[in-house]
């Protein structure tokens, strides 16, 4: 049980995907060769990608799926004269996909049981980060169960129109933010703020209790806690959890300029809420703040953009999306400002989005490509130096690009 062998599961998980994508895309029907030389390429390419490594736990179950597929594991080739269809190679490709997966679950599971950061944890921010994702499986929202999407058609970023004429939340359910403190505590948060830059803040004492608040039931969190021992442990932060809450406070909630000399902003409005400057949207790359402000009529949903990885496809079960929106100005103002690409975590709790770039603005750097769960993402952390304090600007996921190795795999 180590992270050692998650990331080997993970890596075999990743081919699979990628194999079973090349053959969805492939248009038409491929030819017999086509298929025997696609299937005997594709067990020298597991042979790479298991690097040497031939447990029986990895080894078994592929070789059965190849066999009921009629394809002979140890030779590499047909059993009969007739190689397999492109439809049962599919349905081989996705069964494996999700045998790798449900190993890789079951490791992480293991592993999220230890709360103190284990050596291979400390080693860099990118294992650090990783064990967030199953310390948040308790807590995070399920679509189809708690929350449900309708993403219908995708777009490009340049492309104008609407190319989604429902919203983009089918609903979100209320009882399930309410059976969760740090969700209804964020949501207290979110009308605290003037979206205008340039508008200066006023923090009021209720708002002040508010954060507090938050900010408390967010340090109770298993999550919170491990994040809090990595960065002490890194020297990032103070052991003393009252000290903790402070860093957290300056980070996230301490007022500054972003568009002159008026404390306008913080780095929690820019990243959760969202503002305005000069007719743009920036920030917001919040789900629930898009899924709240949707419901009231405030935000249109235009589509989902193509994604970086997966191919030109997406599935509302992921928890990271790509889209593109439009956004009322204000309460009188029936003007929508566009925001051209938009790039959120779905159903993931508060928490885990504090927790994570908290993380990667103390110990990261501007950007950060790095492994979260299933998904490689880049995290992207600007900053802002006001009065020779660096503040953080903003932060927000991005789907990493392919290598040129895993654009090898996804070729039919």
């Amino acid at each position: 049980m180590s992270w050692t062998e998650v990331r080997y599961y993970s890596k075999i998980r990743s081919y699979f995907g990628w194999k079973y994508q090349a053959v969805a895309k492939k248009e038409g029907t491929p030819t017999t060769q086509q298929l025997v030389a696609y299937l005997a390429s594709a067990k020298k390419q597991i042979d790479q990608v298991l690097d040497g490594k031939r447990p029986a736990k990895v080894i078994d179950p592929m070789a059965k799926a190849f066999s009921e597929v009629g394809w002979d594991w140890g030779l590499n080739k047909p059993k009969g004269q007739v190689p397999p269809t492109k439809e049962k190679i599919s349905e081989m490709l996705k069964k494996l996909y999700y045998v790798f997966n449900d190993f890789e679950k079951a490791e992480r599971r293991k592993i999220a049981e230890k709360m103190d950061p284990t050596e291979h944890d400390l080693e860099s921010l990118d294992n650090g980060v990783d064990k967030l994702w199953e310390l948040d499986a308790k807590n995070r929202l399920r679509n189809g169960v708690e929350y449900e999407l309708d993403l219908q058609r995708g777009k490009k970023p340049y492309q104008k129109g609407d190319r989604a004429s429902r919203p983009l939340f089918k609903n979100l359910s209320k009882e399930a933010i309410n059976k969760r403190p740090t969700y209804k505590a964020f949501i207290e948060l979110l009308d605290n703020y003037e979206r205008a830059v340039g508008v200066k803040e006023r923090e009021t004492y209720s708002e002040r209790k508010e954060i507090n608040n938050f900010l408390n039931e967010v340090l109770k969190t298993p999550l919170m806690t491990y994040a809090h021992k990595w960065l002490v442990k890194k020297g990032h932060s103070p052991s003393n959890p009252n000290s903790f809450k402070k860093q957290l406070k300056e980070v996230w909630f301490k007022m500054y300029a972003r568009g002159g000399d008026k404390p306008d902003s913080c780095g929690f409005e820019h990243v959760f809420v969202g503002e305005e400057r000069n007719g743009k949207v920036i920030g917001c790359h919040n789900w629930i703040q898009i899924a709240l402000e949707e419901k009231k009529g405030n935000i249109n949903y235009l589509g989902w953009i193509y994604p970086r990885r997966r191919g030109n496809e997406r599935d509302e079960d992921e928890n990271l999306m790509t889209i593109q929106f439009e956004w009322k100005e204000g309460k009188d103002d029936k003007t929508f400002e566009v925001k051209p690409v938009s790039t959120s975590w779905v159903g993931v709790s508060p928490e885990f989005e504090l927790a994570l770039y908290t993380m990667c603005f103390l110990a990261g750097k501007q950007e950060n490509v790095i492994d979260v769960g299933p998904y490689v993402v880049n995290i992207k952390c600007f900053t802002i130096r006001r009065k020779n304090v660096t503040y953080l600007s903003t932060s927000f996921p991005e789907e990493a690009e392919y290598t040129e190795k895993e654009k090898s795999y996804q070729r039919f």
